[in-house]
């Protein structure tokens, strides 16, 4: 219904963050070595290597074209391309209809849109999870 460019705006702004884009991976570049950023970095080329936020507050965005063969570590994380590694990030990942994700995610918030794809583990960084077994219990009087 909308472009992907749309469709990341209105991300972004449903996460109320007023930041300003900083860094942009172009759909020809490609990049071999690990990127340490901060801010927004907006990613529609290919990295081969890892990308950590410097702070909580930055957000990585990787659009439709974009693809990333290493680690990911990022404070707020939208995905609509593919990942070919780990990825953890300790604010909000919104995983779009077209991302393709082949690893394990470490998140503490995590949106996922109908289509997406994640070849891993979804494994929660938050605080205490009450096991199920243990609200059943509960619910017995056992």
């Amino acid at each position: 219904m909308f472009g992907a460019k749309n469709n990341e705006d209105n991300i972004m702004a449903n996460n109320n963050q007023s930041q300003n884009l900083d860094t942009f991976i172009g759909q020809k570049t490609t990049i071999k070595g690990d990127i340490n950023f901060s801010g927004l970095m907006h990613i529609d080329g290919s990295i081969e290597g890892s990308i950590i936020a410097m702070t909580e507050n930055d957000t990585l965005m990787i659009s439709e074209t974009g693809h990333i063969s290493g680690t990911v570590k990022s404070g707020n994380l939208v995905i609509n391309g593919t990942i070919e590694g780990d990825i953890t990030a300790s604010g909000k990942i919104e995983v779009a209809s077209k991302a393709r994700v082949n690893g394990n995610i470490h998140y503490v918030n995590i949106e996922m849109e109908t289509g997406s794809q994640v070849n891993g583990k979804l494994i929660y960084q938050g605080g205490d999870v009450t096991p199920l077994i243990s609200k059943k219990a509960e619910q017995d009087g056992k």
